[in-house]
This record gives C-alpha cells, sequence and structure tokens, in this order.
C-alpha cells in the first residue's frame, strides 16, 4: 500500500501546476492531441524505440519526449495476438494503461502463466524502476500507453534466452 500511495504522490506532484511547468521547462513544449484507439497509427517498429520489449509483430510511436533522454515521455504501444514478453525490467519507473485489447501482465524474474493478470481497456498497472515484469496477448491485439520519466532502457532477466515467443 505504501508503494501504491508513493506513485500516487508522484503522479499529483506532476499533475500540480508547478510540477507540469517544471515538466515542461525540462522537455519540448506538449503536442495536442486527440483520438480514439481505433484512429492511433502505431506502425514504426518497436525494435526502433528506446524502453520497450523488443517482440516481433510489435509496434511503438512515442507521443511525447525522448525515452532516451531525461525527462516525461509517453509511448503507445501496440502488440499482435499471441505473443510474449519474456521477463525483462527498465532503469526507469512507470505508468502503463491498457487502450484496447487485453494484455496479461505479472512480476516476477520467471516467466509463469499462472501469475498473470488480465487488464481489459482502462487497466493500469506500474512497472518500478528495475522490477522484472513479463506480459502476453492471446487472442486480440492491445494497445499500452507507457508513460515514464528517462532515460530509459531494456534489461532481460535472462539475456542469453529468447526474449519473445509467439504463442
Amino acid at each position: 500500500m505504501k508503494s501504491a500511495f508513493r506513485y500516487l504522490m508522484f503522479a499529483a506532484v506532476l499533475l500540480s501546476p508547478g510540477g507540469m511547468d517544471s515538466v515542461q521547462a525540462a522537455d519540448v513544449p506538449m503536442p495536442l492531441f486527440v483520438a480514439t484507439p481505433q484512429e492511433l497509427s502505431i506502425t514504426r517498429s518497436a525494435s526502433e524505440t528506446t524502453g520497450v520489449s523488443q517482440v516481433s509483430g510489435q509496434s511503438a510511436t512515442v507521443l511525447h519526449g525522448d525515452p532516451m533522454k531525461p525527462g516525461l515521455y509517453t509511448v503507445l504501444l501496440r502488440l499482435e495476438p499471441h505473443k510474449r514478453i519474456m521477463p525483462l525490467s527498465h532503469p526507469d519507473s512507470r505508468f502503463v494503461t491498457i487502450l484496447s485489447g487485453t494484455f496479461y501482465v505479472a512480476f516476477g524474474d520467471t516467466y509463469d502463466e499462472t501469475k498473470l493478470k488480465a487488464l481489459p481497456p482502462g487497466g493500469i498497472y506500474t512497472e518500478p524502476a528495475k522490477a522484472n515484469h513479463f506480459g502476453e496477448t492471446r487472442d486480440e491485439p492491445a494497445i499500452v500507453a507507457i508513460t515514464g520519466y528517462g532515460p530509459s532502457g531494456t534489461t532481460y532477466a535472462a539475456p542469453t534466452t529468447p526474449h519473445t515467443a509467439t504463442k
């Protein structure tokens, strides 16, 4: 509970007028953007985007900021059906929102399908810095929005094994 409270306080500071001013001042101005999940164009290969898993059949679009640089960023990530993301972590803490589809996520150093929790559209979870997590899609694609404060990156828990799998 203490951990969730810490993230809520962090979000409150960022969303306060002073917090947003400091983020905006340190970052590029935020562009105006309005879209439904169906209107999103996410076509760039995820292999070209820092801070996301490198699953074949995955694409990403950076909406704001630059995950490689210090500052606030948001990335949209699209996963095709039947994709697995093997355990990995990031150097930065992040907040994830499921926009469409269902994404299954869990935390741990090894992939364990019995731990996965189904998150439908509107579902959220946090990725604390350096916390290994894993996930998958099943019969439908999923679009998630990832927001963090860079620089970001990706470290796999088992770098000698394949990072991704098609179920």
